[in-house]
């Protein structure tokens, strides 16, 4: 039996039905499936990382007749580069909530009964105002604690009267510790982490939403995104509808067209 590392040091057994339902998430055509499995298989060894086999799996795909399928695939890595600041991981959340019918603002100045706070997301539809705090890790196998979950429903409690916020959020794009989910059911907080809840985890929500991060893109060199993030262009979809976004950068006719059309492959399909 072949035995993986995953980020967080716990070993569990490969499984290649979880390298189908990652590919599948992602939207990879079917026919490319049997191909990837047999590339990780003939690289695989006992207690080899999760991130070694992410790293062939990715290898594939740029070697591939559909190289833009890498940027695809590459959704926890693509939300990892958001870094190193918070913020466009905050806005990314905003544009998230946008498409769910929400209206939103990003780290407004609020007063509360005791002191003022800066709220990561203010969400409103109907009845609902909602406080988000948001919580971003660059790093694979950290997770959010309960002691996150404690900071935020104290800084709730300061705010909700005075601004009439009828519940309170914590998003993250790692998971969430036990104790912080199970705080969070008791003093109804609502806790979205990676894989949590399962039918509504952020992974599952970004999925749905379809709104693919101008971070995995392939065509783009970092520095070159974080010109991109630090101008508030955090999606494909951006740059899907409005190419002009980029022209600012400067970049050479066919390099600009080359990234248009990776930012249309992981949109539109």
């Amino acid at each position: 039996m072949i035995n993986v590392i995953k980020a967080t040091g716990e070993i569990e057994p490969f499984s290649e039905q979880k390298v189908r339902d990652s590919i599948f998430r992602a939207g990879i055509k079917n026919g490319l499936q049997d191909e990837v499995v047999k590339h990780i298989e003939s690289r695989l060894y006992d207690k080899i990382p999760t991130s070694e086999i992410y790293h062939h799996i990715s290898e594939f795909f740029g070697q591939s007749l559909m190289p833009y399928a890498r940027a695809k695939y590459s959704l926890k890595e693509s939300i990892m580069n958001l870094g190193p600041t918070g913020y466009p991981f905050e806005d990314f959340v905003a544009d998230i909530l946008q498409s769910q019918g929400y209206k939103t603002a990003v780290r407004i100045i609020t007063s509360g009964k005791c002191i003022s706070h800066e709220i990561d997301v203010i969400a409103n539809k109907d009845e609902e105002k909602a406080m988000i705090e948001v919580k971003f890790h660059n790093g694979f196998g950290t997770r959010t604690d309960v002691q996150d979950a404690l900071y935020i429903k104290a800084r709730f409690d300061d705010v909700k009267e005075k601004n009439g916020f009828t519940n309170v959020w914590l998003v993250t794009n790692t998971k969430a510790t036990l104790d912080a989910i199970q705080y969070g059911q008791c003093v109804g907080m609502k806790v979205i982490s990676w894989n949590y809840p399962e039918s509504e985890s952020l992974r599952s929500i970004i999925e749905k939403s379809k709104l693919s991060l101008i971070t995995a893109l392939t065509t783009l060199s970092q520095n070159q995104k974080q010109q991109l993030l630090e101008n508030h262009v955090v999606l494909c979809k951006d740059l899907f509808e409005n190419p002009s976004l980029i022209n600012f950068m400067g970049l050479p006719e066919d390099k600009k067209q080359h990234v248009l059309e990776e930012a249309k492959f992981v949109y539109s399909n």
